[in-house]
């Protein structure tokens, strides 16, 4: 875990992002902390610190995040998946800022190659890196943002051929497959996409499903990539969380299966969680629901919620208040996270892949303050009504479960902007280690322009 030094609030402003730095500090930002912190550090010895010293033993939840691993790794037919479960099991430690993205996105790659330094600079062989599955296909309409469209060579692609609208109304993990890539050129972008060398070969790229077709196609496009793959890049998404979330519900001792099915530990997290989301001094949580779980129904996630309170409690579909489907007992829920037809929710995620197992996120922006809250959110409903371990309640309390990585930590500008730009297996990506890995944090970071929204959160 990071153990970076420094002063936080009395540092002159010399470096391009200082002030809105310390303003987040001030806001009680975890992220402006973790920031101001490492502002002289070179980003080579950051990077490096992210990764913490190995470990020997670890705890129960860890090795049932390491079984969901396992699990999902040999459903694909992966090679070496008893090293990567070893590696997870010693080195805590995942990269988990991407949401479902194609490696040519350049704030995915980003999130990637500076982890993949992380590891490679840290002398471990296994960069383990988390897909968040559960997104929304259409984020944004204008400029448009999602994870099938892919702005890349100076354009914009389409990378299923699916209307805006059959987009909009599907989350990643649901879309309808099979599918085929196809690359469309948007908004009059004129690249030759037959001809590249990298979207070329994945024209055509067939698979049962999304998560899998981007599995395939991000494994191809980091093999052809000029790094060292001495340190190698492993997959994975929301179906590990499915399988370890119920692992935990199979467990009548885990504190997961108290969470969903015994009423006064879950009434309250509830009270707990909703009464931090609302509260002014949360910078990056805008929604108290789901409560939990997600439900899919066709190509869509639904909000799942709890009416009442008590043994009485009601857990429905917030869209239209219709009675959940599937049976909230331990065997029924445990069967529908395999089947996907329920999710966890990111609460419930990082419980699982992070505060339990003790394993550090590598993470953007937002999730540092989130998960701090998350933090707050159990350490409170414990308080109230008792069900973590106290080795548990230990692990959440302390810091550094979240450490800030990937691209916020690097502005790319110039040639190296267009480096990213047109990644493809001809990228010198040594320049990119030669233009920035031994200049400071405070540097690299540039005006820091992805904090806006945290920035916003603080004028309310």
């Amino acid at each position: 875990m990071s153990t970076h030094k420094g002063t936080l609030l009395d540092r002159p402003a010399v470096y391009p992002a200082a002030d809105r730095v310390h303003r987040l500090v001030a806001g009680g930002s975890e992220l402006g902390v973790q920031l101001a912190r490492a502002l002289d550090v070179p980003l080579r010895d950051y990077l490096r610190e992210l990764v913490p010293a190995p470990q020997s033993h670890p705890n129960a939840h860890r090795l049932r995040l390491a079984r969901a691993v396992e699990t999902y790794l040999h459903s694909y037919g992966d090679a070496d998946v008893d090293a990567t479960c070893d590696h997870l099991l010693r080195v805590p430690v995942i990269q988990q800022a991407d949401h479902a993205s194609l490696l040519l996105d350049a704030e995915t790659f980003l999130h990637n190659y500076l982890f993949h330094v992380a590891c490679r600079e840290a002398g471990v062989t296994v960069a383990l890196v988390n897909q968040c599955t559960t997104v929304s296909c259409l984020v944004r309409r204008t400029p448009v943002l999602g994870p099938t469209f892919l702005r890349s060579r100076g354009g914009l692609f389409g990378v299923y051929p699916f209307s805006k609208t059959v987009l909009k109304n599907s989350s990643f993990c649901g879309l309808p497959g099979p599918l085929e890539m196809a690359f469309e050129p948007l908004e009059g972008t004129r690249h030759d996409v037959a001809s590249d060398p990298v979207l070329g070969p994945l024209i055509g790229l067939k698979a049962p499903d999304a998560p899998t077709a981007y599995r395939m196609a991000n494994n191809e496009i980091w093999a052809g990539l000029d790094l060292d793959h001495g340190v190698r890049r492993v997959q994975i998404d929301e179906a590990v969380v499915s399988e370890c979330v119920a692992l935990h519900v199979e467990d009548p001792a885990s504190p997961v299966f108290a969470l969903l099915f015994d009423p006064a530990v879950r009434d309250a997290f509830l009270r707990a969680k909703r009464h931090l989301v609302a509260d002014p001094s949360n910078l990056a949580v805008n929604n108290a629901s789901p409560d939990f779980l997600w439900l899919r129904k066709g190509s869509r996630l639904h909000q799942v919620v709890l009416t009442g309170s008590g043994a009485g409690a009601q857990w429905t579909v917030e869209t239209n208040g219709s009675p959940l489907p599937v049976p909230m007992e331990p065997a029924a829920v445990a069967a529908a996270l395999r089947a996907g037809v329920l999710y966890a929710d990111r609460i419930l995620a990082y419980l699982v892949r992070c505060l339990l197992p003790g394993v550090v996120a590598v993470g953007g922006t937002s999730q540092q303050d989130y998960v701090a809250l998350y933090r707050r959110m159990f350490v409170t409903a414990d308080a109230e009504a008792p069900f973590l371990d106290r080795s548990d309640l230990d692990r959440i309390r302390q810091p550094g479960h979240s450490v800030v990585g990937g691209r916020p930590l690097l502005e790319p500008y110039g040639e190296s902007f267009e480096l990213i730009r047109h990644l493809g297996p001809h990228t010198r990506l040594a320049d990119l280690d030669e233009a920035y890995l031994d200049r400071p944090v405070g540097e690299t970071i540039g005006e820091l322009r992805g904090v806006r929204h945290l920035e916003r959160a603080l004028d309310r």
